[in-house]
């Protein structure tokens, strides 16, 4: 396989059209068919379905399609990071946020690039951690935010921030206001609770602490939807454990609905995740030097 008909095929699938891949990569149909046919001649399979309406990748097609993507990302970062070596950092990063902190991270980090990296192409995505991590080890992100729970091979973690966490019910429950009321473990077991089932690493992390103390907890109902829990436990149904993002618009916006406790000796983690034996680039290290300063700045402003 060489690089430029994976160039062709990426964009003939893209476009759905030799014609348009054509004109897009600026060279003539014939040059971007021969390419294509060349590469399906050398791995014995049909890469393309062509009819009259265009083209469409058959079942190896988009195999080889998602197994390239992310080497052809990796090229043109490359590009950009060399022709920038010693100037403004630019070129494309992508960067990969649990969902957890997406709502509260992304806008400032899309914001803080704009103004100081203008030449810097943005691309975030949200995912659970093991799909970041993975995301992350083959290429497909260049940066990763999650709650790193343990090692992950050939990646380098770097530890940004311990958040709390908090036990959070419904708003008619609110006894006071000002600085939420804080509450041991040990007193988890007496609230109705709202949580995911146990592959999610929250409801692993607390699963974890609460059988190191022999807790048992009262969990009325396996919810694998933040915004369902949220529902609930704004209709009274029960509480659930969650981060500060949870309940920070309702919040931001002077209009608390939920009471909100937090749980002295429950905590999770902030880690950036990049891959531990690529080089990073200037745009990389710009992008990953501002997310260190939004987890400081939270740290600071949220959690102490």
């Amino acid at each position: 396989m060489n690089l430029k008909a994976l160039q062709y095929i990426h964009a003939a699938a893209r476009y759905g059209s030799i014609a348009q891949a054509a004109a897009h990569l600026h060279v003539a149909q014939p040059a971007v068919s021969r390419q294509i046919r060349k590469l399906e001649q050398d791995l014995g399979v049909r890469l393309l379905t062509r009819t009259a309406q265009g083209v469409s990748p058959t079942g190896e097609g988009e195999h080889l399609l998602a197994r390239t993507a992310p080497i052809l990302q990796l090229l043109e970062q490359t590009r950009a990071e060399v022709r920038n070596w010693d100037q403004e950092p630019a070129g494309p990063v992508s960067v990969a946020l649990m969902p957890a902190v997406a709502p509260l991270v992304a806008p400032l980090v899309a914001q803080r690039v704009r103004d100081r990296y203008p030449k810097v192409v943005l691309s975030l995505s949200e995912g659970l951690g093991t799909a970041i991590s993975d995301g992350v080890l083959t290429g497909q992100f260049d940066l990763g935010l999650f709650h790193a729970d343990r090692e992950v091979p050939s990646l380098a973690i770097t530890h940004l921030l311990d958040e709390p966490m908090f036990l959070i019910g419904p708003a008619a429950d609110t006894t006071s206001a000002g600085e939420p009321e804080a509450i041991g473990l040990d007193d988890l077991p007496g609230y109705p609770l709202l949580l995911p089932e146990a592959p999610n690493p929250l409801r692993r992390m607390i699963d974890r602490l609460t059988a190191d103390r022999g807790l048992t907890l009262d969990i009325r109902e396996i919810v694998n939807s933040t915004a369902m829990i949220k529902a609930m436990v704004a209709a009274g149904l029960g509480c659930t454990i969650q981060s500060y993002s949870f309940f920070h618009e309702e919040t931001e916006r002077g209009r608390p609905q939920f009471r909100v406790m937090k749980i002295d000796g429950m905590s999770r983690n902030w880690s950036l995740a990049r891959l531990d034996d690529r080089p990073a680039g200037g745009a990389v290290l710009a992008v990953a030097g501002i997310m260190t300063e939004i987890a400081r700045d939270f740290a600071d402003t949220h959690y102490r």
